[in-house]
Formats: structure tokens, sequence, C-alpha cells
């Protein structure tokens, strides 16, 4: 008769064979989940980011229907901004700044996006109020309160900015150190 020879191997044996080389996300502190977060909005800036998305309304409403190529413009404007305020108020509404682990300055991504929106608010108010002149009659509340909403995105922009300088500390490249040790 043939000799039976079993050879068994261990659940350790077979995971450090197959694991990956790659080394897994450190675990989550408790309570760094989606989370519903409403005391962002009784600060400055959540108050800002409200008044940002209601005076965009506004400035729809006003606005439509688009008559002219420049209050086309204005509209296109006016809704990529309030798409993507709605798209920050759900960040900070739900807490996903901490429940998602990417590499992201978030904190400058926002700067960066208010800073844009309120350069696109100050050329679409400029290019609203001239396609009022040329159909006179139309749309002067929607480019009045696209005045009043780029001041709203200038002054989140600055709370923004103000907030970023806090966090992040000056290097030595700012302070003229660098440029004082080359020859």
């Amino acid at each position: 008769m043939m000799a039976e020879t079993h050879t068994t191997t261990t659940k350790s044996e077979i995971s450090s064979s197959t694991a990956p080389t790659y080394a897994s996300p450190a675990p989550k502190p408790p309570g760094s989940g989606v989370s519903l977060c409403l005391s962002y909005f009784r600060t400055s800036p959540g108050i800002i980011k409200l008044l940002e998305l209601a005076i965009g309304v506004i400035c729809m409403a006003c606005a439509a229907p688009a008559w002219t190529k420049g209050t086309h413009w204005f509209l296109f404007v006016v809704v990529t901004a309030f798409v993507s305020t709605a798209i920050w108020c759900f960040i900070y509404l739900l807490n996903l700044k901490s429940a998602v682990n990417l590499p992201i300055d978030w904190l400058l991504t926002e700067l960066l996006n208010t800073s844009i929106t309120t350069l696109l608010y100050l050329i679409a108010v400029i290019v609203q109020f001239c396609s009022v002149l040329v159909s006179p009659g139309r749309n002067y509340a929607a480019g009045f309160f696209g005045i009043i909403n780029m001041l709203v995105y200038a002054a989140g922009s600055f709370f923004l900015y103000r907030d970023w300088k806090d966090t992040h500390p000056t290097t030595s490249f700012s302070s003229g150190n660098v440029l004082r040790r080359n020859p």
C-alpha cells in the first residue's frame, strides 16, 4: 500500500504568500466618518456660503430666460458657482473632509475655487450690464444681485485666505533666506 503523506498549510502561510505588497491604510479614528455637522453654518464662512447660495438663486431667477448672449454667459457663471458652492456645503454638512482620506489641501482647493468664482462673477456682471445696454429694460436686477454676490464671494475668499494663511506657516523662501544664501 502506498503511504499517504499530507502536508497541511496554515492560514498564516497562505496569507503571507499572497499578501499585497502595499501597506493597508491606517484605521480612521472613531467619529471621523460621515456625520452631520451643522455647527459650520454658524461660523462666518458658513453663513457666507449660505448667502452665496441664496443670492445665486435670486440671480438665476432675475436673469432667466436668457435673451442675449451676455445673459447666457451670466447664467452659466451663476449656475456653475451655485453648483460648486452647493457641493462645498455638502462637504461641510456631511463632514466629508475628515471622512475622505485623500491627500488634498481642502482649504487651498476651496480658496482657489472661491477666488476663481469671484473673478468669473466680475466678468459676468460686466458682460451682463453690457448686454442690458444693448437691449434696455431687461435684467438690471440680475446685474445688481450679481454685484452683491460677487462681493459676498470676495468676502468668502478673504476668510478662506485668512484661514489658509493661519494654517500654513511661513517658509524660509517667503522670508527671503533662500535668496540671501545664493551668491
